[in-house]
């Protein structure tokens, strides 16, 4: 779906009322018109009180917000449109706490919300697979420890970073956390995000020494460490820039959810040469993704 650049004011002007927000609802999920899920029927009645349509003919009625992230919530569309416009046009982020300051919510709320879009992110960036010359690279993201640094290191999560590399510019690019670098979790991870047959280039490391027979072409040369920000250059430009993405908004976030503030991280990115669209895009993402509810947020 090709989306329209949208300004701040140009937001503010479009979403200005709850009614305004629901008629945007209703137009993403039906595009060219209403049809009703039982009979087919193509005209129905809004009952504003409930958001829900009724059809005008077998009277059956249709929530607005059923199958989305919004589904059952008591949160007015018009705080979710703010949130989903903060939280896609704000490079670094934005915590719960400052949402819940915005937007007059209680923390629990905002956090909530924040995290179903987070999903909503993951779930849209899940339908694409990177393609062409991929650099690769493992990460580890987590708290200071004392002893070991990098691979082997305490309170830390493993993360497989892809990036397409085009020469001047990156590509897209997949975060994936791993329970740990042996060869089944990275297989599952480049099986799940890179497509096939297409070029890798990681710095050696035994955890990648596999990847041919996964029917890439993998280039193993060993990377000394002083030549790695060189060799994988824009694998390493991720790691630092989300590194400090996490740190500079959330100040560290826990390694039961890390998963879904890369996949913030990585969704933005993705889009960066999109930013103006970037609003409706994350909208449009947002009704048609998986509800999931606090319980299983929580874990």
């Amino acid at each position: 779906m090709i989306q329209s650049d949208l300004s701040l004011l140009q937001f503010k002007k479009r979403f200005a009322s709850e009614r305004a927000c629901e008629g945007a609802l209703e137009k993403l999920r039906w595009p060219d018109g209403f049809v009703c899920p039982k009979c087919k029927h193509v005209k129905a009645s809004r009952i504003a009180t409930r958001r829900l349509l009724q059809c005008s003919k077998c009277r059956h009625q249709v929530s607005l917000t059923a199958g989305t992230i919004f589904h059952k919530t008591r949160t007015p569309l018009l705080k979710w449109f703010w949130a989903i416009y903060l939280a896609g046009q704000d490079k670094g982020g934005v915590s719960a706490l400052r949402l819940a300051k915005q937007l007059e919510l209680g923390y629990k709320t905002a956090w909530l919300m924040l995290h179903k879009i987070r999903k909503a992110m993951a779930q849209r960036d899940s339908d694409y697979t990177l393609s062409g010359f991929i650099e690769m690279d493992d990460a580890f993201f987590g708290g200071a420890a004392k002893g070991r640094r990098g691979r082997g290191a305490a309170n830390k999560t493993p993360v497989l970073v892809m990036v397409e590399s085009q020469g001047e510019k990156a590509g897209f690019i997949a975060m994936r956390t791993l329970e740990n670098m042996q060869k089944d979790q990275v297989d599952q991870a480049v099986e799940g995000w890179i497509a096939p047959n297409q070029s890798i280039r990681t710095d050696g490391h035994k955890s990648f020494l596999h990847l041919d027979a996964l029917g890439h072409r993998h280039d193993g040369t060993p990377v000394p460490p002083q030549k790695a920000s060189e060799d994988l250059h824009w694998v390493h430009i991720a790691i630092s820039n989300a590194k400090r993405f996490l740190l500079g908004t959330y100040h560290g976030v826990s390694h039961k959810h890390l998963q879904l503030y890369l996949d913030e991280f990585c969704y933005r990115f993705n889009r960066r040469s999109w930013e103006k669209q970037i609003t409706l895009r994350l909208l449009t993402a947002c009704i048609f993704a998986t509800p999931v509810t606090y319980a299983e947020l929580k874990g």
